[in-house]
């Protein structure tokens, strides 16, 4: 009984350790520039490891995706901010305080650097891999967005208004994160202004004064 429960313990920690290498080179240089061999080397595995963990080499790379989603925003925390206590502005308050925080590096969402940079190159780069992914992610995460939104607006959820205040207010957050494709060290003003509580501010305030003109639309 021991061993298996070691066996089932080992197994959990190298499809971790896969997982773990594969968004570290990923991060470097985009998933299909990887071999699974570079992965399974740099994890301590061998090669078969990749198909007996996650079926095959896209699998690997969906789990990669949905962990990195994860630790930028995830469902739980969607849902927990949907279905608590507060008003309409006061949940939507919480979302966009999740993804600044995201924005500004390891903060309160979970996100950190890496994981940010692995989402946008492989958005961006690799769009054939990535949008089965991306679809996952409408069905499972966005309509908690959706239902914040909607909430917030008074409109039904197959509104076009309801699209455009999402769109208006997530447009500049999805920007922000682009940061990380340029050169910008972090004592640079550009990085301190982006860390700075008074950024934050006026990005909530520009949000809502968007949302709430078309509340009065």
């Amino acid at each position: 009984m021991k061993q298996d429960t070691k066996q089932r313990e080992d197994g959990r920690a190298t499809r971790e350790r896969l997982i773990d290498c594969a968004e570290a080179l990923t991060a470097a240089k985009g998933f299909a520039s990887v071999t699974s061999k570079e992965i399974c080397q740099q994890a301590g595995a061998n090669l078969a490891a990749v198909n007996y963990h996650f079926g095959s080499r896209e699998g690997l790379y969906e789990a990669m995706l949905y962990r990195v989603h994860d630790r930028i925003i995830s469902q739980t925390t969607l849902q927990d901010i949907a279905e608590g206590a507060g008003t309409p502005r006061e949940k939507l308050e919480r979302f966009f305080d999740s993804l600044l925080w995201s924005v500004q590096r390891g903060g309160r969402a979970g996100a950190d650097e890496r994981a940010i940079q692995v989402w946008l190159r492989e958005a961006l780069g690799n769009a054939t891999a990535f949008l089965p992914i991306l679809r996952h992610l409408a069905t499972t995460k966005f309509p908690w967005v959706r239902k914040l939104f909607a909430d917030y607006l008074g409109r039904s959820e197959g509104d076009p208004v309801l699209y455009s205040g999402i769109l208006h207010t997530m447009a500049p957050i999805l920007l922000l994160n682009l940061k990380d494709f340029f050169p910008i060290a972090a004592e640079d003003e550009p990085m301190r202004i982006l860390r700075d509580p008074a950024f934050h501010a006026a990005m909530r305030m520009y949000a809502f004064a968007g949302l709430d003109a078309l509340k009065k639309a």
